[in-house]
């Protein structure tokens, strides 16, 4: 799968391109030309640009990990798309859903890091340092709980199939182990009829013996 010519390659991630629409350059241009900030502004484009590619990159990931091909990624202004090929069972559909909050996690996980290190820094690092933890941490949270909503197109209409899945499975393990342990239990108790069996025909047997013995010797008494 090619990308859009107007969208330029800038890296390639898990062996797919990644490229940029170009409408994320003409917001970049607009931000700078309007911004009284320009280190703090880039800070913060660059870290929801780098949220959004590791959104994109967390979906390919696993895709890769399950052996599904990933053909490309392809970063907007607001959000980014990841192509690769279909899954072939539910459970990789649901496993590349989650990847890219997983990946959120991890730079949340960051944010909270550089969150704890910015009072150490010195006064013009703060200012850039705190747009990429707004972008990372609050931002990124609320982004990820958005994008859990199970509606569609979004992860979560896929994502929250775990449950259903997840509570199949564990019926279909159950099924397949019920049979073995009713026969193991019902072997000891067909045992223990055929035992009891032959033992009320062994006791029958003798006292019939006993009988007959008791019987001659009477007659050989006489």
């Amino acid at each position: 799968m090619s990308t859009d010519r107007s969208e330029p390659t800038l890296f390639r991630l898990f062996g797919a391109p990644v490229s940029f629409h170009w409408s994320v350059l003409l917001i970049v241009l607009l931000a700078l030309l309007f911004s009284r900030d320009p280190a703090t502004v880039m800070s913060g484009i660059a870290a929801y640009l780098s949220l959004i590619v590791a959104h994109e990159a967390g979906h390919a990931w696993v895709a890769r990990h399950n052996r599904l091909r990933v053909y490309a990624l392809r970063i907007f202004p607001l959000h980014g798309l990841c192509s690769y090929e279909a899954a072939r069972t539910p459970g990789q559909e649901i496993a590349v859903a989650w990847g890219g909050v997983g990946a959120q996690m991890l730079l949340f996980a960051l944010a909270i890091a550089l969150s704890l290190l910015s009072p150490h820094l010195a006064e013009p690092l703060r200012l850039p340092l705190g747009a990429v933890v707004l972008v990372w941490g609050p931002m990124n949270l609320l982004n990820a709980i958005l994008n859990l909503l199970p509606i569609a197109p979004l992860d979560g209409r896929t994502a929250w199939g775990v449950l259903p899945w997840a509570l199949q499975r564990l019926r279909r393990k159950r099924a397949d182990n019920k049979p073995s342990v009713t026969s193991g239990t019902s072997a000891p108790s067909a045992n223990a009829s055929s035992k009891k069996a032959a033992s009320n025909n062994a006791t029958s047997q003798s006292g019939s013996g006993d009988k007959v013995v008791s019987l001659d010797e009477r007659r050989k008494q006489r």
